[in-house]
């Protein structure tokens, strides 16, 4: 990210050079600040073009790829031609109106005003490379500041640069071919480096690559649909490797959360995953030879609408003493089973008269009919699970042979434990991968209370 910032505020600069080159020779000071508006428009276009070319290019460059620097160069001037053709008209309507009412402080004023309505429609091209309406918004604020500074300079640039090369000073301090060029660079420098910072301290979510070509390079997720994959023009282009396909997985952004779609084989956090499934910071890919880690900015991760805070599930309606209280069945007087049992499992009815049926979620766990605490699913994934911790304690995780079996490749093989201790339950760690949370602080054992909310890696459930 650092790289793409230099080479933002390089370009930029390199820009603007280019731009007062081509103009300076069609330009003449004047001192009467009549707008000329077939320069204006000739001022517009092109120092619109170069700077927008030039830091569309240097986005497209940062992306490590040929063609994603072609691209940037060709739509960067394509959007700075017009942003700095409108930029200029309403920046000189700007600098005409507040020079005439206040003289020589308007005239500051106006310059600044109006070379930052200049900078924020040039600006914009980097966020049209992107394709993206953040990096837009982005860079119409960071072009603004960019421009703005540039507007600034440039009168204290005529009072000093421009004095020390002779250059004659105007009536209202324009020092000509010295100082336009020193603000011309320094504006497209401006606008490069402001668009890039406002790029870093507030992207959300970016990959980066762990190992392979590239390796140490991020690439912000931005955008829903950014790929990844083989092709040159990917949002997150891995390149030497034929076992990436050209458009390997995409990354989708709804209600907040980052899913990762994926097109051909991907692990995440080692395990292959075959469909879509939510990124959580920290995540590890595993795409080829090439590994990645999805990378989220504190607190920008927003919960999906399902994940909003329910009200608390009804009471179970009243069944007969010797049913199911989940299917409500009758127990089988022999086998102890009812409707909801898994196949060929059996119960022992207990000389009390209580029973014990088998739980109807996968990896059968003995539920207590007394009263026990119960684990509520709140995820998708076991959504509508209502688990029964016995005395006996509860393995959680992944892999077949734990007591609550969780289909979620963020969750373990063996990812926790829960055990009574004292009357109390608590709640263990059991050296999982991704954390196992309660009331969303990561812990290695926690007791548990009723309303505690337990989350094994993103899959969570509520202890009632």
């Amino acid at each position: 990210m650092i790289q793409k910032l230099l080479y933002l505020l390089v370009f930029g600069a390199i820009g603007g050079l280019l731009a007062w080159a081509v103009m300076e020779p069609f330009t003449t000071d004047n001192p009467t600040r009549h707008a000329d508006w077939g320069h204006l428009t000739l001022f517009g276009l092109v120092s619109g073009g170069f700077i927008g070319a030039l830091i569309g290019f240097a986005s497209g460059l940062s992306l490590g790829t040929s063609a994603h620097a072609q691209r940037g160069l060709l739509l960067g001037a394509l959007v700075g031609l017009p942003g700095g053709l409108f930029g200029i008209y309403f920046g000189q309507i700007t600098f005409s109106a507040l020079g005439t009412t206040l003289p020589f402080i308007g005239i500051i004023i106006g310059r600044i005003l109006g070379w930052g309505l200049f900078g924020m429609f040039v600006g914009m091209a980097e966020g049209v490379v992107g394709r993206s309406w953040k990096r837009i918004r982005q860079g119409a604020i960071g072009g603004a500041i960019g421009g703005a500074l540039g507007g600034a300079l440039f009168d204290a640039l005529a009072f000093t640069i421009g004095g020390a090369f002779g250059t004659a000073l105007r009536a209202e301090g324009e020092a000509g071919a010295v100082s336009r060029a020193v603000a011309l660079v320094l504006m497209g420098a401006g606008i490069g480096l402001f668009i890039g910072l406002l790029e870093l301290v507030s992207r959300q979510a970016w990959v980066r690559v762990l190992y392979g070509r590239n390796e140490g390079k991020d690439y912000p997720i931005d955008r829903s649909g950014a790929i990844i994959g083989r092709d040159e023009l990917a949002d997150v282009p891995l390149r030497g490797d034929p076992q990436v396909a050209p458009r390997h997985a995409e990354i989708l952004i709804v209600g907040g959360q980052y899913l990762l779609v994926p097109h051909a084989p991907v692990q995440v956090n080692g395990a292959p995953v075959s469909g879509q499934v939510a990124l959580d910071d920290g995540d590890q890919l595993q795409i080829g030879s090439f590994q990645l880690m999805f990378q989220l900015r504190a607190g920008a991760s927003v919960r999906a609408v399902r994940d909003i805070a329910r009200a608390p599930l009804p009471p179970p309606p009243p069944v007969p003493v010797g049913s199911c209280p989940y299917c409500g069945q009758p127990y089988d007087p022999v086998t102890g089973a009812c409707a909801c049992s898994l196949p060929g499992a059996t119960a022992t009815v207990p000389s009390s008269g209580t029973f014990t049926p088998m739980s109807t979620f996968p990896g059968a766990v003995t539920v207590v009919t007394t009263a026990s605490t119960t684990l509520v699913g709140l995820d998708a994934v076991v959504s509508g699970m209502r688990v029964v911790v016995p005395p006996t304690g509860l393995k959680v995780g992944r892999e077949a042979g734990n007591d609550l079996i969780i289909p979620d490749p963020t969750v373990s093989r063996r990812h926790a434990r829960i055990l009574m201790e004292g009357g109390t339950l608590v709640l263990y760690d059991e050296g999982s991968t991704n954390g196992t949370f309660v009331n969303e602080q990561r812990v290695v054992r926690q007791p548990l209370k009723a309303g505690d909310v337990v989350r094994f890696g993103k899959v969570r459930f509520r202890v009632e």
